[in-house]
């Protein structure tokens, strides 16, 4: 591949010497490499399914390298680390991939298939990064990059946020962000650094929206051109997905500026948001008509490329709804707590909600489509959290409203997290979570149907007794002594588990506080606290719950305690981390 030089890259024919140690771990992966073929089916595996959106390598010469790997025994690719562990995070990256390449009606060993079939490449390549991170090439940026793409299903605010972290902090050293005028590249090299660049920030930038974390770097410091077609690159490329790569920058640019959190502070917020979703809208009726899902063979490499943009633009509208949607749900259960009438709710959070709740059914339509094809992965953290937040969604709007197809819709998107979380304990967890919000949903959707249901008999009586508004006025004043002073044994489930995450055989067993910041995580500034406590002020919300999970005792025997970086790995897993309900707490529009 590229070799030394700031901001060149030049052919590395010579790789510097290295320590003992270092020449131990070395010859521990080369010896520890697939046989070729296995390497070969690896690497196309790499580039049909794992390349998606991204661009990881120049594919031709990297498949030119592995070729030379084998059939060369004194090619200096065997002596240079940079190299052995780029192709073992590829390798690593491949293996997560091969069960979409099962024959149809092969049966494989089932320890096999709940396994994590890369950590044999994985360990090699981790051996090798000390040596290769201070090296000036293009694979001490790559390298780390896919490792954290690699990492990404089972650690995404660990190991993966770590290596990410790294990769665009080399790529930084290099001046991958900078629009260089170095003579020593050529047009293909350059070409190559752009590439790696935006594919890098546009992964980093919407993993740390969806995880609620701060971003690495301002978009005013970039300075390099975005990528554009090069005829001597793009015809060795595999997987020509420089169209995809430029789509997925265009949308993540606009979901960056949707999660800013300084939106509202610098404008009239209404206007910002219009804007946003004339964006949203613009960068739809942009794409090429050959970007349609509906008419791309699933077996086609494209088709989850495309696929993942479009849940990332339904996830665009979620995030620009989720909000209000909690807001007109907050609104709804107070006035059936206190059967007073609502507060106002403005027509645009309305509309916004009803955006948030529309964008969950597309999104839940489009692993509708994508398992009905058989291309649902085992496991993939953008899958499995854009599914989760979809359901999660579809729930919470249900306590409002349900249409012929509700229950359909749930039942889907519960058997699809279910089918993803096969092999991943902290994935299972997050399926459980998402089961019992599923109950307390339910539960406050009874109650509001019994409040309306209540209102009409009253209405149709007697018109309405004094001692109605005298009630009311008892109960508004009971649910404030409660919450003030701690008098209630049970808050809702839904506004405590997601804060401090108790393994869920343990819900609604919190202990009484009249301190709620209390029950925040250490990482959760107090101004952004999940769920409010005022969200629902139902006593026996969780009750249905705790019944379910006594139940289900015996499927979380396997489930450790959770550690601080598991119960923040699980908010965002399912989604529940970047839903910003702290508005909850604030006066209603």
């Amino acid at each position: 591949m590229y070799g030394t030089g700031t901001h060149g890259v030049q052919q590395m024919s010579h790789p510097p010497a290295l320590h003992y140690a270092e020449l131990d771990h070395l010859e521990s992966a080369v010896h520890a490499f697939p046989p070729h073929a296995i390497a070969s089916f690896l690497l196309s595996v790499l580039i049909k399914h794992a390349t998606d959106i991204f661009f990881y390598v120049d594919q031709g010469e990297f498949a030119l390298e592995i070729h030379q790997f084998y059939t060369d025994p004194i090619s200096p690719l065997r002596s240079d680390s940079s190299f052995v562990c780029l192709a073992m995070a590829a390798f690593a990256l491949a293996s997560q991939w091969t069960t979409l390449e099962k024959p149809e009606g092969y049966q494989p060993n089932v320890g096999l298939e709940r396994s994590d079939r890369g950590k044999i490449f994985f360990d090699h390549a981790r051996t090798l990064m000390p040596d290769i991170i201070e090296r000036p090439c293009l694979r001490s940026v790559q390298a780390p990059f896919v490792l954290g793409v690699y990492l990404m299903p089972g650690s995404a605010i660990g190991s993966s946020y770590v290596y990410l972290g790294l990769a665009i902090r080399k790529a930084l050293a290099l001046d991958l962000h900078q629009d260089v005028d170095d003579q020593i590249m050529n047009e293909r090299e350059i070409e190559v650094r752009r590439r790696l660049w935006w594919s890098l920030y546009s992964l980093e930038r919407c993993t740390t929206v969806k995880l609620n974390r701060p971003r690495s770097i301002s978009a005013a410091a970039i300075t390099t051109p975005i990528p554009s077609l090069l005829p001597a690159l793009d015809r060795s490329q595999r997987f020509d997905n420089l169209g995809f790569q430029l789509a997925y920058m265009r949308l993540v640019r606009v979901l960056d500026q949707i999660s800013d959190p300084e939106l509202g502070s610098t404008g009239d917020e209404v206007a910002l948001y219009a804007r946003y979703e004339s964006d949203l809208q613009e960068w739809k009726r942009s794409l090429p008509v050959e970007f349609k899902l509906q008419d791309i063979d699933p077996q086609d490499s494209r088709y989850r490329a495309v696929f993942h943009l479009y849940l990332n633009y339904y996830y665009a509208w979620i995030t620009i709804g989720k909000a209000s949607l909690v807001s007109v749900v907050r609104a709804k259960l107070r006035s059936c707590a206190t059967t007073s009438q609502p507060p106002h709710i403005s027509k645009v959070t309305r509309n916004r909600s009803r955006s948030c709740a529309k964008a969950a059914r597309k999104l839940l339509g489009l692993f509708e489509t994508m398992s009905m094809s058989r291309k649902t992965a085992p496991f993939s953290f953008t899958d499995f959290q854009g599914c989760s937040i979809a359901t999660i969604v579809t729930l919470l709007d249900g306590i409002l409203e349900r249409d012929s197809g509700y229950e359909a819709r749930v039942a889907f998107g519960l058997e699809c997290l279910r089918h993803m979380a096969i092999g991943n304990a902290t994935a299972k967890m997050g399926v459980r979570f998402v089961e019992a919000i599923q109950l307390i949903t339910n539960e406050a959707r009874d109650k509001v149907t019994r409040s309306a249901s209540t209102a009409e008999r009253t209405s149709q009586g007697n018109g309405g007794l004094s001692s109605t508004s005298e009630y009311s006025q008892w109960v508004l004043w009971l649910t404030q002594q409660e919450q003030s002073q701690g008098l209630s044994e049970r808050t809702s489930s839904l506004s405590v588990v997601p804060e401090a995450m108790t393994p869920l055989s343990q819900a609604g067993q919190w202990p009484s506080t009249h301190n709620t910041a209390s029950l925040r995580p250490s990482w959760a500034p107090a101004e952004r606290q999940v769920f409010s406590p005022t969200l629902f002020s139902m006593q026996n919300i969780t009750q249905e719950s705790e019944g379910y999970l006594e139940a289900q005792e015996t499927d979380y025997e396997f489930l450790p305690t959770l550690q601080h970086d598991e119960q923040t790995f699980l908010m965002e897993l399912t989604g529940l981390g970047v839903l910003d309900v702290s508005g909850l707490s604030n006066p209603l529009e």
